[in-house]
């Protein structure tokens, strides 16, 4: 059901360019459910006419999740948002006869999620002229020992994990105030200040960054066709292990406890956890004989704007994926580790400002090209290089500072979030719940053999506990 905001609909338009940096190529839906434990406080504040009321005033100052994609007679994308034409996101209340405890004795997995239809459909993201679907969707489900789901899923070319996850947090501490206190303060990750990469230079380099690719000569869905290895979807299996940030700890003192860093070098935890994870996916898949034995690509996603010196607050996704061509024995060797560690952060250093400006001069020369060729939606033409699952790539997105559990609608935090994550041999690492503050989980996706392999890994199985299947 859309939202009717009544005389809360925001006022003035609002408007941000998706095209000129890599957002345009997040075309999907993210869905995650956060779940509440039974509480006499969810009678008081999370009944029905109270989250209806507060996600009113939430949404009163954010136009653009009221937005609609406009293509433009050059081929840029702006998402638009207008009074007159409203794209309201929608919101659902439900009862339903599963219990809170029988989520948790299920390890809260997606699947008995989805069997319980406490989700929602995922739709398809990808633009087009026709594109009516809403930024935002949100379930909520009641549970029958007197627990809460609520389901949400947003456009990831509008609004990225940190962004919606931050609204929901916002709505959260509407909800938790005073009914009649209206916050108008929103966060940094909601602001929709201007942070496009496009210039007006005239020096377009001639040759694109490895880590971005473009295709004029076939269909998207050619590409779809040519950039994934074909799997049947019952020979994929899709988990979520926990890690303690205690053993995340222990991985970072033995680098650099190894003497591998030169003076003056450092790694971080995040370079380090992929480091691991990338050895330990890399092996899996090499004994569970899904990939021939060969060197590997590592990449970790990189947020563009903190090199490039522009604000690190406001909507936006403008992501590069950092590649590392990793040697055979690197991701091989466990004893390698320090090496592997080493060079994942030291390709980090790779990307400056100067090399992600002309990556993008590049895209953007090539983007307008197509377009005034008369390429028909020639944002469906790029892809992130790293992300085709032909190729021996293991990659991690470290998500691990997403606000998920800050959401406190009055009832206390979300005891447990879950989502999934379809991507095989794309690690994203998400923050673990309030009651195991000092762990991470793992969504990890790979084809059977090589997840036999992986839960059968000593390095592995020592650090990373199976908590729920997908």
């Amino acid at each position: 059901m859309r939202i009717d905001m009544g005389n809360m609909l925001p006022k003035e338009p609002a408007s941000r360019r998706i095209t000129g940096d890599t957002q345009f190529m997040f075309q999907f839906y993210k869905p995650c459910i956060q779940y509440y434990a039974p509480s006499p406080q969810i009678s008081v504040f999370m009944r029905q006419t109270r989250l209806q009321n507060s996600l009113i005033v939430a949404l009163h100052g954010c136009p653009l999740l009221f937005g609609n994609f406009s293509i433009k007679p050059d081929s840029s994308i702006y998402l638009e948002y207008t009074p007159d034409k409203p794209n309201s996101p929608t919101v659902e209340f439900q009862n339903i006869s599963v219990t809170y405890a029988e989520m948790k004795s299920g390890g809260f997995s997606y699947s008995l999620a989805k069997r319980h239809q406490l989700d929602m459909a995922i739709p398809d993201g990808a633009i087009t002229k026709t594109f009516d679907k809403p930024m935002l969707m949100i379930k909520i489900s009641y549970l029958a020992d007197g627990g809460v789901a609520i389901f949400n899923m947003s456009n990831h070319v509008a609004f990225d994990g940190n962004a919606i996850f931050s609204f929901i947090a916002h709505w959260a501490k509407c909800n938790s105030r005073p009914q009649s206190q209206l916050i108008t303060d929103l966060p940094a990750e909601l602001e929709s200040y201007e942070t496009s990469m496009v210039t007006n230079t005239s020096n377009v380099p001639t040759h694109g960054p490895i880590e971005i690719s473009v295709d004029a000569s076939m269909t998207p869905q050619e590409l779809i066709v040519k950039t994934t290895k074909s799997v049947n979807p019952e020979d994929i299996r899709a988990c979520v292990f926990e890690i303690s940030t205690e053993k995340v700890s222990q991985l970072k003192q033995l680098v650099v406890g190894s003497g591998v860093l030169k003076q003056d070098e450092y790694v971080s935890s995040n370079s380090v956890l992929t480091a691991f994870i990338a050895q330990c996916v890399a092996k899996a898949n090499t004994e569970g004989q899904i990939y021939d034995i060969g060197n590997w690509t590592v990449f970790q996603s990189l947020d563009m704007r903190r090199p490039m010196g522009l604000p690190l607050g406001g909507l936006g996704s403008p992501i590069i994926l950092a590649e590392y061509q990793a040697p055979l024995n690197e991701v091989m060797d466990f004893g390698k580790l320090p090496e592997l560690a080493r060079n994942v952060r030291k390709t980090v250093d790779r990307y400056s400002k100067e090399y992600l400006q002309n990556s993008m001069d590049w895209m953007n020369a090539t983007y307008r090209q197509m377009a005034s060729s008369g390429m028909v939606e020639p944002w469906r033409h790029f892809w992130f290089t790293a992300l085709n699952t032909n190729r021996r790539a293991v990659g991690v997105s470290c998500m691990n500072r997403i606000p998920v559990y800050e959401a406190d609608f009055g009832a206390g935090r979300p005891s447990m979030a879950r989502s999934f994550n379809p991507r095989p041999n794309y690690v994203i690492v998400f923050p673990g719940p309030p009651s195991q503050q000092e762990s991470l989980h793992l969504y990890v996706t790979l084809e059977l053999s090589a997840m036999q392999a992986l839960c059968a890994d000593s390095q592995w199985s020592q650090r990373c506990r199976l908590i729920s299947d997908f």
